[in-house]
This record gives structure tokens, C-alpha cells and sequence, in this order.
């Protein structure tokens, strides 16, 4: 596409929103794990919570690897659906699979035997959606030039989330309370978010056949070491891994511990969890549109620090609550998580291809997928991290594990490492992120300014 051409592109509300229900895919996978994977570990397969994050987090290891190599797999990719579209489908089926391991344990499997079969599952997780996740986030690059089209494009995003949200995080718990709250339970969760998975890549796929592309570009391919040098020198996509870092932390550390909170915090049962989240998903779908305006009239770094700003003050009015607390209340806490995701995902998600335009611009070459790569391992660190350090904290102060779900007492420390989980992990990490959002200086009037070096 020609630079005079692309503020003229519309993109076909169709190819907008088939683009987006790809994001149930990895939506769901990231929030049913987060949420149940870890208490389904420590508290009905009887691993001991710093097992549980150690294997989590060596799963997540060898990511830093696949993701850029999945990413530059995807840009040498001819066919005739173009280079990154074979892989929705490829990459969904694998997820599927790994989500029936996960939650589909054999009975007879506890403790260590346990911890190895999991540390497994969660490998085939962890490659099931980098094949998926990084042709997929590589696709708005091809897809438009447009500055704020790229944001209109990530709220079909957001509203696909808030989807995921509804069918994983609303109906995983019910699913989860009708079967009783067991081990069979947590397999029909997971088999049940597997065939959703599967559904949503086939039909991202069907329905982005007619969005734009671009296609392996002739002669030899620039090396990967040469690639990696190169995507070194790209500063505001630098800044943008550290951002995404840090808020992906947040809501790894929050997601992790949601599950722990409601039921030895607050003393309440998973149906909570579900009333949480239908709060928080209706919020982010009428947050949308706004964003989008506000995001419009004072720039996409500091719509992000506004959207980081609601998210952190919400999750630090953790510290007051406790047993007893009216569910009004409690609502109160996703209501502003719901709205300050909405910002978060529409802003700071349409800023990585305004990164790769400007390294195209910069450079000349057709890349989209290495950055992706580079991107998602970013993600995967954070989903790594939050998780294994939620254990990590857990099993320091005295977390007690179990093997029926029973509700164990535990001491008094266990009980702030909760809170500290949910309350002051993660405003601290989003401090850090605006912090780097300070510098972050690629606007509109820049990226269009940009041309290659010579």
C-alpha cells in the first residue's frame, strides 16, 4: 500500500470483526488458566504452590526462543492465504488440546507425578499459542497504514475479550460450581474452552480472507541474528516491550490470585468470581467508544497512563476489604478494572503496529512477524512470571496445598500474601509502566515523518 493511499483505507467491518474473534483464542487461554490453573495444581492435584509456579514459569522458558522464531516461521510463509492466516487454525487446534492436558489430569495422578505431567501440558500450552498468537498480532501491520484506524480495529479486539471474558471467565466458574467443584469439573472446563477455542480460530480465519496483506517480499531473507540486531535499534518498539511487560504483570499477578482472594479473603464461593467478571466485561464493552475518543483527542501515551491509572487504583482498594464485605462493593473493584482494560487493550495493542510501520518506514523491510514474535515473548515472560511468583509468594508465607479443594485453614501470613498479590503487586508494576511511558515519543505526526535510511 502507497503512503498516499492509506488514509483512505476502510477496512471492511466484516474482515474488523473476524480479525478480532481471533482473540478468543488466546483470551480464553489466558484467563482460564490464570485464573483456575494454579489452585487446580495446589489444591486438587496436591502440588506444593512453589512447585506449581517453578513448573508454570519453565514452561514459559523456552518461549523466549519459539516466539521470534515463530514470528520470522510466519514471514518467510507463502501460500495462498497469505503468510500468516495458515497458522490461526494450526495454532487454535493445538491450544484446544493443550487446555483438554490441562484440566483433564488422570485420576490417578498427584504430587511429583502430577508436577511432571503438568510442566508437559504446559509446554504444549505455551506452543499451541505462540504458533497462533504471533501470525495473529502480525496481521494489523498488513491490514492498514491508518493511524486511528489501527485503535478502531483493536476495540473489535476488545469486545472479543469482553467475549472470551464472558465464556471463560463467567461460564468457566458456573461450569465449574454445577459439577460440583471437583477434578471432573475443572475436565469439562477445560474441554468446553477447547472446542470455543477451536470454533473462534476457524472462524477468524473464514472471515479475514478478504483483509488486506502483504506478501514474502523477493530475494534472499535477511538472517535471523541480522534481524534481531536490527530490531534492537527500533526504540519505541523497545519501549512498548516494557510497557506491555509491566501492565501484562499486573494482571498476571491479579488474575493469579482473583481465585485465592474470593475464597480465603472474602470468604465467598467461585459463583463471586463469575459476578466479577460479568461486571468487569460489561464495563470494558461500553468503555470502548470512549476510549476511542479520548485516545483521539489527547494521544495514545497518555490515554494509556489514564487507562493504567483507574486499573491500579482499583486493584490497591483490595487492601480494604474483607470477610463480610456487601457484594456491591466487591463489584465496585471490576467495574474500574473493566473500564481501565478497555484503554489499556485498545490503546496500548494498536501501538505495536504503529512500531512496525515505523520500523518499515525506517528500514524498507517487511517484517511484521519478528516484531510480533519479540512482542508475545514480552507477554509470555509476564504470564510466566505473575503466576510462578504468585506461588513463589504463596508457598513463602505459609500457604497450605491440598488435594480436595477443601477449604484448609491458613495462617495469618498466607492470608496477606493474598493481599499483596491482589493489592500491591500490581500498582506497583503499572507505576513502572507509566514511568516508561514517559519517554515514549512515536505519535502520528512522527511515524508519518519517518523515512528510510540510507
Amino acid at each position: 500500500m502507497s503512503d498516499s493511499k492509506s488514509p483512505e483505507i476502510k477496512l471492511p467491518l466484516a474482515v474488523a470483526i473476524g480479525w478480532g474473534v481471533g482473540t478468543i483464542v488466546p483470551s480464553i487461554m489466558f484467563n482460564v488458566t490464570n485464573v483456575f490453573l494454579v489452585r487446580f495444581m495446589t489444591d486438587f492435584l496436591g502440588i506444593a504452590a512453589v512447585t506449581a509456579g517453578i513448573a508454570v514459569a519453565a514452561s514459559k522458558v523456552y518461549d523466549a526462543v519459539t516466539d521470534p522464531v515463530m514470528g520470522t516461521i510466519s514471514d518467510r510463509t507463502r501460500s495462498r492465504w497469505g503468510r500468516q492466516r495458515p497458522y490461526l487454525i494450526l495454532g487454535a487446534v493445538v491450544s484446544g488440546a493443550a487446555l483438554v492436558a490441562l484440566f483433564g489430569v488422570p485420576s490417578g495422578l498427584t504430587g511429583t507425578s502430577a508436577a511432571w505431567y503438568m510442566l508437559g501440558a504446559l509446554i504444549l500450552y505455551s506452543t499451541g499459542y505462540t504458533i497462533f498468537n504471533v501470525p495473529y498480532l502480525a496481521m494489523p501491520a498488513e491490514m492498514t497504514e491508518n493511524y486511528h484506524e489501527r485503535s478502531f480495529l483493536m476495540s473489535w479486539r476488545v469486545v472479543a475479550i469482553n467475549v472470551a471474558q464472558v465464556i471463560g471467565l463467567i461460564l468457566g466458574p458456573i461450569l465449574l460450581v454445577k459439577a460440583g467443584g471437583a477434578r471432573p469439573g475443572y475436565a469439562i472446563v477445560g474441554w468446553t474452552m477447547a472446542g470455543v477455542i477451536v470454533l473462534a480460530g476457524c472462524l477468524s480465519f473464514a472471515m479475514t480472507s478478504k483483509a488486506p496483506r502483504r506478501e514474502v517480499p523477493a530475494g534472499p531473507a535477511p538472517k535471523f541474528k541480522d534481524q534481531i540486531r536490527t530490531v534492537g535499534q527500533n526504540k519505541p518498539f523497545l519501549q512498548l516491550l516494557g510497557i506491555k511487560f509491566f501492565m501484562l504483570l499486573a494482571n498476571a499477578f491479579s488474575f493469579g490470585a482473583y481465585a485465592y482472594f474470593v475464597q480465603r479473603v472474602l470468604e465467598q464461593s467461585d459463583t463471586v468470581l463469575s459476578y466479577m467478571f460479568t461486571t468487569s466485561t460489561i464495563a470494558g464493552l461500553l468503555a470502548i467508544p470512549i476510549w476511542l475518543r479520548v485516545s483521539r483527542k489527547i494521544g495514545k501515551p497518555k490515554a494509556l497512563v489514564a487507562a493504567c491509572s483507574i486499573l491500579a487504583l482499583s486493584a490497591a482498594s483490595w487492601l480494604l476489604a474483607g470477610p463480610g464485605e456487601p457484594l456491591i462493593m466487591i463489584l465496585m473493584r471490576p467495574l474500574g478494572t473493566g473500564i481501565a482494560a478497555a484503554g489499556m487493550l485498545i490503546v496500548g495493542q494498536s501501538m505495536l503496529p504503529d512500531t512496525i510501520e515505523y520500523d518499515r518506514r525506517r528500514t524498507g523491510l517487511e517484517r511484521a512477524g519478528i516484531f510480533a514474535g519479540f512482542y508475545t515473548t514480552a507477554e509470555k515472560f509476564a504470564y510466566a512470571l505473575g503466576p510462578a511468583l504468585t506461588g513463589l509468594l504463596l508457598g513463602s508465607m505459609g500457604y497450605v496445598a491440598g488435594t480436595r479443594g477443601a477449604a484448609i485453614e491458613q495462617p495469618d501470613s498466607a492470608i496477606t500474601a493474598i493481599y499483596i498479590a491482589v493489592g500491591c503487586v500490581p500498582p506497583v508494576c503499572l507505576l513502572i509502566a507509566c514511568s516508561i511511558l514517559f519517554f515514549y515519543k512515536l505519535d502520528e505526526e512522527k511515524l508519518k515523518s519517518t523515512v528510510k535510511e540510507t
